[in-house]
């Protein structure tokens, strides 16, 4: 695990130490993509569900409501897992731009264009 120490003024004025951990920050940005992935496939199958024309009357008619709602609050989670995803990569930028070699280490972590 590739970990960059970096000092910098901490609580009280002192210099203290931070430990950042290009593996832990590349995997987590990681997994953020990866669960947008999933919210994006769910919500193209709960489309195909909601546009089932089956029932048309009834309680069943009712139940397959639900799957309007389900699709909304997908795409909301997706919409926070995105903006997640944009200060993560803000970050990584902010930090490239600080310590041109540790973006380096991110840039090639996440195997992101230059």
């Amino acid at each position: 695990m590739a970990n960059v120490a970096m000092d910098g003024a901490g609580a009280g004025g002192g210099a203290a130490d931070i430990s950042i951990s290009v593996d832990e920050i590349s995997t987590i940005y990681n997994k953020i993509n990866a669960i947008n992935l999933e919210l994006e496939t769910i919500n193209t199958k709960t489309d195909s569900i909601a546009a089932i024309t089956f029932y048309e009357e009834g309680k069943a008619k009712k139940a397959m409501d639900v799957y309007k709602d389900a699709n909304k609050k997908v795409m909301d989670l997706y919409d926070n897992y995105a903006q997640i995803a944009n200060l993560v990569a803000y970050t990584i930028n902010a930090m490239k731009e600080q310590d041109e070699s540790l973006g380096q280490e991110f840039y090639e972590k996440l195997d992101l264009p230059e």
